[in-house]
């Protein structure tokens, strides 16, 4: 039975630690020291997945049997798993319609998307921060903004499926 995006399988605490990793490769790289149990458990979860030498995405079945060189992929499945649900509803929910998160958004939230590549902090100009300029004392300077990655991820809640 495919995932649907509102209910997929709770990822454990080691898969969202190499999921996270993943996520943030340029490239959607899971970490190679992953055991194949793990790999396995992530496979059935539909959270990554393999491709040949040629770019071929290999069915499950093919790809624990593959012994090519290669590497394992996130999913939209396993980016979405990687969430807590507070950033899954911040992300969907909590957005104005110029793709800045509003006020309800908590600042430990929008720091943890931007370091998944989903959240960025931009000024009033539209240049992109390193974070909000908030200084502890002062609150942000900055607001922060849904990426690209952040939005395509966001709208595939109204798909059937994240593969």
């Amino acid at each position: 039975m495919p995932l649907t995006p509102e209910e997929p399988r709770q990822a454990t605490a080691r898969e969202v630690e190499y999921l996270k990793a993943a996520s943030v490769h340029p490239h959607g790289h899971l970490p190679p020291q992953a055991s194949p149990r793990l790999l396995k458990a992530m496979l059935d979860a539909e959270f990554i997945y393999l491709e040949d030498s040629d770019g071929y995405r290999l069915t499950n079945a093919e790809a624990l049997a593959y012994t090519g060189s290669t590497t394992w992929r996130i999913t939209w499945t396993g980016r979405r798993a990687a969430l807590s649900m507070a950033q899954w509803r911040d992300l969907t929910e909590r957005v104005d319609e110029n793709g800045a998160f509003t006020n309800k958004v908590h600042w430990v939230t929008r720091n943890g998307l931007a370091v998944l590549g989903l959240a960025e902090y931009r000024d009033d100009h539209g240049e992109v921060q390193p974070n909000d300029g908030g200084s502890g004392v002062h609150g942000p300077r900055v607001r922060a903004f849904r990426t690209e990655l952040g939005h395509r991820l966001a709208q595939l809640a109204d798909a059937d499926t994240f593969k």
